[in-house]
């Protein structure tokens, strides 16, 4: 499976709030590890040098609520496929070229066009490329994960050779990219919410039933509430009428920079 999770066990998932005032939510209760694989390499998995640190996991832990939610924003913008040109922005090794070559520009740009205008070509080169990265700022390090698609194919492609620990690399999966047919990105999607959900269904139930001790507050009804909105996010995701990317000002953006 391509999106993969382990739910810390109920008992052992730690309440929010200071002691007297314990409290949970539904997204607190998808307190997980979890990890991506893409062929022979696992995202978001430590590696060796960090895992064996004290109180190390194999891979992040964080509730995985988060990747869901994100991978869910993300869907629509991943099968959009990137025009021919603007390929090279998004992979390999000329990107990196780029991200410093728009640096520079970003520094004179101000004296040179003003904020609006600075401000407008400086969005119009990395919106495109910030709706097809998954979101990772909330763990330490953040891990660089692209995921996107042409015609056929989509991309997973991740650059995390600059992410440290105490002066080692902090993930397995330094840097390469992994591909996967548009069809079954979508089966393996789909799969992940379905997973989830079943697992949360039956941790909802167990809460309702007094699972918890009762010192830890737990809004019930939100708690179902909360349930059968997931459970319709992939759906949504599927159905969602992005407006399609205007490709023009992006190469035009994209163009400026080049030039200086």
């Amino acid at each position: 499976m391509l999106f993969n999770f382990s739910l810390v066990p109920l008992p052992d998932i730690r309440p929010w709030g200071e002691p007297g005032d314990h409290h949970l939510s539904w997204f607190g209760m998808t307190d997980a590890q979890y990890w991506i694989e893409a062929g022979d390499n696992v995202l978001l998995q430590y590696s060796d040098e960090v895992r064996l640190k004290p109180g190390a996991t194999k891979y992040c832990d964080y509730q995985v609520a988060r990747l869901h939610e994100d991978l869910m924003a993300m869907v629509p913008f991943v099968l959009e496929p990137v025009p021919a040109s603007l390929i090279p922005y998004v992979a390999g090794d000329r990107r990196v070229d780029w991200w410093e070559r728009r640096a520079r520009w970003l520094k004179k740009c101000f004296d040179q066009l003003g904020d609006d205008r600075c401000h407008e070509v400086a969005d119009a080169s990395i919106g495109w490329l910030g709706s097809r990265t998954l979101d990772s700022l909330h763990l330490r390090p953040s891990a660089n994960i692209r995921i996107w698609s042409d015609e056929t194919t989509v991309y997973l492609d991740w650059d995390n050779r600059d992410q440290l620990i105490e002066g080692v690399h902090a993930w397995s999966a330094l840097h390469g990219r992994y591909r996967i047919s548009r069809d079954q990105f979508v089966i393996e999607v789909r799969s992940f919410h379905e997973r989830l959900m079943a697992q949360m269904t039956e941790r909802v139930e167990q809460v309702v039933a007094g699972a918890l001790p009762a010192q830890i507050r737990v809004d019930l009804h939100g708690l179902r509430r909360e349930q059968a909105k997931r459970c319709s996010l992939v759906d949504s995701a599927f159905e969602a009428l992005t407006p399609p990317s205007d490709w023009r000002r992006v190469q035009d953006a994209l163009r400026q920079i080049e030039q200086g």
